[in-house]
């Protein structure tokens, strides 16, 4: 029986320090019809180069520009549909993976028709820990991880984008990720478009990667102020674009997080976190016809 083709997609914007272990795992991946995309968001640490000369077998794509994490990703997951993957998977630099990991993967995609969108555990970096992303989202579920009598999947509402595999059909039904998201909340709209049209999402227990988490974020207090900056304005749009409630629901969900951002700059007052507030505020009042377009387009999905 013939594989799946899958295309395996590295984002990496200045990720010298972990992008080679990254593809040097892919490598031990025992599945074997996948295709590895590097694409590279006009990075300046000089972390392509290297790539060039030790992993002759990956495809690389230089970006002119930064294009964020979601057009980013789509400029590989438009060729890879061009050229026929039925499955794209989206993975971290700071990402290692074990060798099951692909196979565990697809094995349930192809089984379970109704689940369009499917993820691997996380684990610590560094040892067989559940990192924080999996004691977090999946809290719930931490008991049956943990145990060898697992299922073999669980449905969820979403799963993070560091290993995000997604079936050929689910892009051909909702379109690719939404670009109105520089950085975060990208996947969780995906699943929630997804779910829109009947698609289940779901984790696989034993798909299992390694995941630093925030490894492109971690440079230093500019960077990690843009961080917060990327991560609250896309909470906002996430919370005004729900194709599932009224506009004015979306509203009162955008009153809600505002009050909450707002207290907690009160709370911890700064200028800066105060200033980076309000800049959210008027973007979204200049970005309000692209986000009524983007509700009214997912919800006549």
């Amino acid at each position: 029986m013939n594989q799946p083709l899958v295309y395996v997609i590295v984002l990496n914007f200045n990720g010298s320090r972990w992008l080679q272990s990254c593809l040097q795992s892919l490598r031990a991946t025992e599945y074997t019809n996948f295709k590895t995309v590097l694409v590279d968001n006009a990075s300046t640490d000089d972390s392509i180069a290297p790539v060039r000369s030790q992993f002759p077998e990956i495809e690389i794509i230089i970006n002119p520009a930064n294009l964020g994490f979601s057009e980013g990703n789509n400029v590989a997951i438009r060729k890879a549909l061009a050229e026929g993957a039925d499955y794209a998977v989206l993975l971290n630099p700071d990402t290692k993976v074990t060798p099951h990991w692909l196979g565990k993967l697809i094995a349930i995609g192809e089984q379970e028709k109704e689940i369009g969108i499917f993820g691997a555990v996380q684990l610590t970096y560094d040892d067989e820990e559940f990192n924080t992303w999996t004691t977090t989202a999946l809290g719930a579920h931490l008991a049956e991880l943990q145990s060898e009598t697992a299922r073999d999947w669980i449905e969820v509402e979403w799963v993070e984008g560091a290993c995000f595999a997604v079936k050929r059909e689910v892009f051909n039904q909702i379109g690719l990720l939404d670009p109105i998201y520089f950085a975060f909340y990208e996947e969780i709209d995906f699943c929630r478009r997804a779910a829109f049209r009947g698609y289940k999402t779901a984790i696989v227990p034993r798909s299992r990667i390694h995941h630093f988490r925030g490894g492109s974020w971690e440079a230093n207090a500019t960077i990690k102020r843009q961080r917060d900056f990327r991560c609250d304005r896309s909470q906002f749009i996430y919370n005004l674009t729900d194709p599932r409630r009224s506009l004015v629901a979306n509203f009162g969900w955008y009153l809600i997080t505002l009050g909450t951002k707002a207290k907690e700059a009160a709370r911890i007052f700064s200028l800066p976190k105060a200033w980076d507030l309000t800049r959210i505020q008027i973007d979204l009042i200049g970005s309000l016809p692209q986000l009524l377009s983007k509700w009214l387009h997912d919800r006549k999905g």
